[in-house]
């Protein structure tokens, strides 16, 4: 599952009384966040997630806690459901989480296409000689650059390992119809599942996803309905990934 919830940033969107989460462990970790824009990414993610389980998963419990290892990865504990693979990105205006069954592995990046990046020097550090003239070859270098980039992180975080110090090393083939991992440090037995979804337009939203066992999959987009938790300034997308 693969949800969206694009929100303004010329003003505040938090309430006088403040953030409202799920659960208290949550609230408090909300406190440690100085700046609004921080706490309103944080906010949002959380209030989103409890709107995935209301939606998706018939949870309507808010006794449940998103964990964190050492690499960073998240993970959702539920009391019912168990454990939930879970992956959330965030970049202004916009906060992204996918959720998987605990078997599988997900990644999820978004990015704007308007970030302002140094094109040259972020080419030479994160990739490789063979990828930077992919980019250098599109209509836009710049939006080859985050198309590739979203990937990588995406790929990282759905496996734990966060930013790498070789970003080259990860490679992607995608000069074709479907987005295919090329070259990787970290070979596994898993098949990969990679999305880049043209939802909105100011975004590049990357995907990584793998099961144990190939299946034909397709994504399917979901009726957006009020949300219970979210601010009425706050707009959403839904896809859910089917598999067969």
């Amino acid at each position: 599952v693969l949800l969206l919830c694009q929100y303004p940033t010329q003003n505040s969107i938090e309430s006088a009384d403040g953030w409202m989460l799920p659960n208290a462990s949550d609230q408090l970790r909300l406190q440690h966040y100085a700046s609004g824009a921080a706490r309103t990414q944080f906010a949002l993610s959380r209030l989103l997630l409890r709107q995935a389980l209301d939606w998706f998963l018939s949870a309507h419990s808010a006794d449940w806690q998103v964990n964190i290892n050492n690499s960073g990865q998240p993970t959702l504990v539920h009391p019912v459901l168990g454990n939930i693979a879970l992956s959330i990105s965030h970049t202004p205006g916009l906060i992204a989480v996918a959720l998987a069954p605990a078997s599988d592995l997900i990644g999820v990046d978004v990015e704007a296409w308007a970030r302002r990046i140094r094109l040259a020097s972020v080419l030479s550090a994160s990739m490789s000689a063979a990828d930077a003239a992919w980019c250098q070859r599109q209509a836009s270098a710049k939006h080859g650059f985050i198309r590739h980039w979203t990937l990588k992180e995406a790929y990282l975080k759905s496996l734990g390992h966060g930013i790498v110090s070789d970003l080259s090393a990860v490679s992607f083939n995608l000069g074709t119809e479907t987005i295919a991992l090329q070259a990787t440090p970290y070979p596994d037995r898993y098949c990969w599942h990679f999305d880049q979804p043209n939802l909105l337009p100011d975004y590049c939203i990357a995907l990584a996803h793998a099961v144990a066992r190939p299946a034909a999959r397709r994504w399917v987009e979901k009726t957006v309905v009020a949300s219970s938790y979210l601010p009425l300034a706050c707009q959403l997308k839904l896809r859910v990934l089917h598999y067969c």
